[in-house]
């Protein structure tokens, strides 16, 4: 309980940092959508789909650091709420397809010519 507190707190405040950027909501919701999917395949074990995702922001992301650490915060949100309810790990071909589906997005919100 102590450490979603932490992590709700932590995602808060980054968001707050970020809409100083003025950085949109939709934006911040494609790192939310892929912190969340990273977390799922750290806990399932798809390591080529956590390395797909990194890639993806490295490429496209603006270098501010309170972004990576939207997407490790929602990661690790992911991970353990993954642990707490005990749900059973998504298919490696039905993660594909939602991290292809999340990086599609994130194309679309960040050009990258934005993103240098």
């Amino acid at each position: 309980m102590k450490l979603r507190k932490s992590l709700l707190f932590g995602a808060l405040f980054l968001q707050g940092m970020l809409q100083a950027h003025a950085i949109s909501d939709a934006k911040l919701e494609v790192i939310r959508e892929l912190g969340r999917l990273n977390g799922i395949a750290l806990q399932c074990g798809y390591l080529e789909q956590t390395q797909r995702m990194k890639r993806a922001l490295v490429l496209r992301l603006p270098k501010l650091r309170q972004l990576g650490e939207l997407f490790d915060v929602t990661a690790n949100k992911s991970f353990m709420e993954l642990i707490e309810r005990g749900e059973s790990c998504p298919s490696a071909g039905t993660l594909a397809d939602q991290v292809g589906s999340a990086i599609d997005s994130l194309e679309r919100e960040y050009p990258s010519s934005e993103s240098r």
